[in-house]
């Protein structure tokens, strides 16, 4: 699995590998230019030294009253004449300050060395102007340094920011592209907030990126520079320093594997916390008319309490593991002070080596720390990444096509099979065939198969068997995005979204001016709407249509697919929602539709269905009967005793409409 998540973000960075590496090298320079800086360090702190080395040798002259001259003779003396062992014990002498003889006065030079440099072990005389002038240099060069290793950082920040951005909105849009392709079914069971938080983990891609461009090149060049310079230094030194690593690393690392595990479980315990939220806010009215708001906090308690105790553990976990890293680190850094003193002491070593020593062991062990965090970090990086990866996984995208071509608007099905599930079978050889420009309405009863004859004609599903044809076009052949875009369909649960008015109005044809806008709403029995709220069209609306009522909910989905003007038009259960008096102004506004554009009605009362030119009703996802709606009413079926119910109730309806309006104007009289 983590191999898959590997190479896809392999191929994700792939795109921008000259960006990347470039990236990279800023990196790799600001890392290098900041290496050089321990040994400025060194050189300053030596020539500090030389000041005390100048004021003992003064000293020791004016207490023997040895002139300069006679004590270069004695340096040269000591350099070519007198033995290793006397050397030591004139060494001793002088580091003692005990003067035994005039060679006290000279410290040992390193042979083939100038006696005005500093080397191993030995620190040259330095006069305060020479200090001076060092400690000035050295001022002046750490701060270019720094000034460059900033610079470099900073362009490389930058870069690395565009980049990361690139590839992250690239991936989070190409996850949610396929997403929204994948066929109705995913949908069925699962969250859709769930799956907005696997989509929103993908910007995980970013830490990513940085860890590798940033982080793992440049730290590990880091590691290696240090490790060489040290070497390079003093080898005794170094494995002094080294001692604790792999201390270290093993902490690391079992710190980085206990951190890792458990990591799909963590998130799918705040994916739950997402979901309760979402859920509990999108039925907002709901709860509230339930009473149950201190049900869905106290849910909400026990989702997050469990992902907070997770966190919480991770949390100590984590700090304990810190804790005896930071201990190592620091008995490392006493060990190097304590030998590198003593290595001074003997003249193996001088101040300078000791601090330079000291200044790169800290850094030896940022880069180590830097490493295992950021392999806690991208193992976190990875585990998220990894369920927006399984989303492109999952499922089959809708196949592309050849785009619909709408000629006439003829509408056949042809022995069609369905079923959402294997047990049980929707349709069952279903077939009729719809005349272009005509309205006809699918009537029968609950479960007979109305809606899912609609969601096949819009290639929310395919059927199993048999095929649907649009002026001759097997759906199946054809770009499921061209066909919805061909045919308008209302119905009951049509979503209105964030925004204004006319947007959600124009959302199936954004073109569409604000004079057919407003047209459109109008026509669909909008204008009470339009006078109750003061921007009108513009008023924005909150998500799900807060702020509508469910008629104006439904007045605004009919208007959304009057302005597309839309060929082909399915009305689902599109007035249910309506008092009759709007209906009849939406089946007015219809009337003007009829000749150019094939109408499919479903739905539960008469008043829709009567001025229909063709009536199919289904019964157990088939063809029960068919015909005219006078044919029909004279064939004394179902759809006779269906249309005779359906006014009776209709009739009772606009008669308690009548009575109430009826008391509202007594009682006004009255007052």
């Amino acid at each position: 699995m983590k191999k898959a998540v590997w190479r896809n973000v392999y191929r994700l960075i792939l795109p921008y590998r000259k960006k990347f590496l470039w990236v990279v090298t800023l990196g790799l320079l600001s890392t290098g230019v900041g290496l050089v800086e321990p040994l400025i360090y060194r050189e300053a702190i030596n020539d500090v030294a030389g000041l005390f080395v100048r004021q003992a040798r003064e000293n020791a002259r004016k207490d023997l009253g040895v002139d300069a001259d006679e004590e270069e003779n004695i340096r040269s003396m000591i350099r070519n004449e007198v033995p290793d062992s006397t050397q030591a014990a004139t060494d001793s002498a002088s580091i003692s300050g005990t003067p035994h003889s005039p060679a006290a006065v000279v410290p040992k030079t390193p042979a083939g060395t100038s006696p005005t440099a500093h080397s191993r072990g030995h620190v040259a005389a330095r006069s305060p102007k020479q200090a001076l002038n060092t400690l000035l240099w050295a001022v002046a060069w750490l701060f270019v340094i720094n000034l460059i290793g900033t610079l470099l950082w900073r362009l490389g920040e930058n870069t690395n920011t565009r980049l990361s951005c690139l590839i992250e909105q690239r991936f989070i849009q190409g996850t949610f592209a396929h997403v929204l392709r994948l066929p109705l079914s995913f949908f069925s069971r699962r969250s859709t907030a769930a799956i907005a938080k696997q989509i929103d983990q993908s910007e995980e891609v970013t830490g990513i990126v940085n860890g590798f461009s940033q982080q793992i090149l440049p730290e590990l060049i880091s590691l290696l520079g240090i490790l060489a310079i040290m070497l390079w230094q003093n080898v005794a030194l170094t494995t002094v320093a080294l001692v604790t690593i792999p201390f270290y690393i093993l902490i690391a690392w079992r710190s980085a594997g206990r951190l890792e595990s458990g990591l799909s479980n963590y998130y799918s315990r705040w994916e739950e916390v997402s979901s309760r939220i979402q859920d509990g806010l999108a039925g907002i009215k709901t709860v509230k008319l339930s009473g149950a708001e201190q049900r869905e906090v106290d849910q909400l308690q026990a989702s997050a309490g469990e992902a907070y105790q997770d966190y919480i553990k991770r949390a100590r976990l984590a700090n304990k593991y810190v804790f005896w890293e930071t201990m190592l680190s620091h008995l490392s850094t006493a060990l190097v002070f304590g030998y590198g003193g003593y290595l001074t002491l003997e003249n193996r070593l001088t101040p300078g080596d000791v601090v330079m020593f000291v200044a790169y062991l800290d850094r030896l062990y940022g880069p180590i720390d830097t490493l295992a965090s950021l392999w806690v970090e991208l193992q976190q990086n990875i585990a998220s990444i990894a369920r927006a990866f399984r989303l492109l996984d999952k499922g089959v995208e809708e196949k592309a096509g050849s785009g619909l071509h709408i000629r006439h608007g003829k509408i056949e099905f042809r022995d069609v099979y369905f079923s959402y599930t294997p047990e049980r079978e929707v349709l069952k050889g279903l077939s009729f065939t719809l005349r272009p420009g005509t309205t006809t309405a699918l009537v029968g009863g609950s479960g007979a198969g109305k809606t899912t004859t609609a969601d096949l004609l819009m290639r929310l599903y395919d059927p199993s068997e048999g095929s649907i044809l649009i002026d001759g076009q097997d759906l199946r052949t054809l770009d499921a995005a061209s066909v919805r875009r061909q045919i308008g369909v209302v119905s009951t649960d049509g979503a209105v979204f964030r925004g204004t008015l006319a947007d959600n109005i124009r959302y199936k044809r954004p073109s569409a001016t604000d004079a057919e806008v407003e047209q459109a709403a109008i026509a669909a029995g909008m204008h009470s709407t339009l006078d109750r709220l003061p921007q009108g069209l513009q008023t924005p609306v909150g998500e799900s249509g807060m702020g509508l009522s469910v008629g104006e909910r439904q007045r605004v989905q009919i208007a959304r697919v009057l302005v597309a003007k839309p060929r082909i038009l399915v009305l689902d259960e599109a007035t249910a929602n309506l008092d009759y008096a709007t209906e009849g102004e939406v089946r007015k506004t219809l009337e003007g539709l009829r000749r150019h554009t094939t109408i499919i009605i479903i739905a539960h009362r008469y008043s829709m269905v009567r001025d229909a030119d063709h009536v199919i009703v289904l019964a157990e996802g088939a063809v029960e009967e068919e015909g005219t709606p006078a044919e029909l009413l004279a064939n004394g079926g179902w759809f006779a005793e269906w249309a005779r119910a359906a006014e009776e109730d209709q009739a009772e309806d606009e008669d308690s409409g009548e009575e109430e309006e009826n008391t509202e104007e007594e009682g006004e009289e009255e007052e």
